[in-house]
């Protein structure tokens, strides 16, 4: 450590000097005035790690000083050690209140003097393990700010809800479907309503969270089904399911906003988030681009929803009226996937392997 002691007695300075080089691997500064100990802090180009104050001195006393070091930017926390004779110890509470860490008591028992000077190295080490910890902390927490950060549009790969995945390996999860599967299987959208508020009011770190609450719940109220759902972005989740387990987005949209009435995470300065769900959309295409386009047009269905969220209830049954649920638009149409779907079925039967490396 490096040391200054300020003493009025050119003695005890002398004595302080002489045991600290001899018995300690300290660098100690001497100086014999408050006002010289200012100065000499001042000039200092290396700051001093530990101080030894004698209370009385003429001029400027060791309380004042103490005081005025403690102002002093690097020092708000060096530990200052007062150097008291044992009549003068009722100054001791005045030079705690001033920022005194210890005392010392002359005549100076140098073992104990040694013993105080250690603790307080022990607490100018601990102090610096605290700053180096409060900025590792620190450090992480932008780490974590920055890894959360996104736009609203962005797809968010959320994590520890099980057939909650990310957007990427859901897609590729629809594309390696076989192809039997893939014509037995719908999507499905489902939209945040008040997602641009959210995103606005809420931190990274929170906004995912309610993200993750909101997919979880979806889930709950689809866990008789074999779904498997993304996050796509936009306050948008977009899923699969057999087209046998059936869909009824009205019934579905009431269940989970009913459920998200008691999530906090979706509690937002007392704005209920709600969501809609859109017309689900069946993947009876042969070609992986027919199967992405489907999920596109079950994004598309879920905006359009929530853009006219009085009447969707009326629009989606007349959508289906409009559209069967064969989801063939003409006899032609029909009769032309039949026949695909019979030779890609025969392909199957010929070679295990095909539907998987097709799909």
């Amino acid at each position: 450590m490096k040391i200054l002691a300020v003493d009025d007695d050119e003695h005890i300075c002398e004595l302080l000097s002489e045991a600290v080089a001899t018995k300690t691997e300290h660098t100690i500064v001497t100086v014999t005035s408050g006002p010289e100990a200012i100065r000499t802090i001042a000039k200092a180009k290396i700051p001093f790690d530990c101080f030894l104050l004698d209370v009385q001195m003429p001029i400027m006393d060791g309380i004042t000083l103490a005081k005025k070091i403690r102002k002093t930017k690097p020092y708000t926390r060096t530990p200052i050690l007062m150097l008291t004779a044992m009549s003068q110890k009722k100054y001791v509470d005045a030079a705690f209140e001033a920022g005194a860490t210890d005392y010392v008591t002359k005549p100076f028992d140098f073992l104990e003097l040694f013993t105080r000077i250690s603790i307080a190295e022990r607490q100018i080490v601990e102090h610096k393990e605290l700053i180096s910890t409060v900025s590792e902390m620190a450090s992480l927490k932008r780490d974590l700010i920055f890894n959360t950060a996104h736009s609203l549009g962005e797809p968010i790969e959320l994590t520890g809800v099980t057939q909650l995945i990310g957007c990427m390996a859901f897609d590729a999860h629809v594309l390696a479907m076989p192809r039997r599967q893939r014509m037995r299987t719908r999507a499905f959208g489902v939209k945040i309503s008040t997602i641009e508020s959210a995103y606005k009011t809420l931190s990274a770190v929170a906004f995912r969270h309610m993200l993750t609450d909101i997919g979880s719940e979806l889930l709950s109220v689809m866990a008789h089904t074999d779904t498997q759902v993304t996050y796509k972005g936009a306050g948008v989740f977009v899923g699969t399911l057999p087209r046998s387990a059936g869909y009824s987005g009205a019934r579905l949209e009431a269940e989970l906003n009913s459920r998200l009435d008691y999530v906090p995470s979706t509690h937002i300065d007392g704005l209920q988030n709600a969501v809609c769900f859109g017309e689900a959309v069946e993947l009876r295409t042969l070609t992986r681009g027919g199967a992405l386009h489907a999920l596109q047009k079950a994004v598309t269905n879920v905006h359009t929803r929530a853009q006219a969220p009085r009447s969707s209830g009326t629009d989606l049954r007349k959508t289906m009226r409009q559209h069967p649920a064969s989801g063939f638009q003409t006899e032609q149409e029909r009769r032309a996937y039949e026949s695909l779907l019979h030779d890609a079925l025969h392909e199957d039967s010929q070679t295990p392997q095909s539907a998987a490396t097709f799909g």
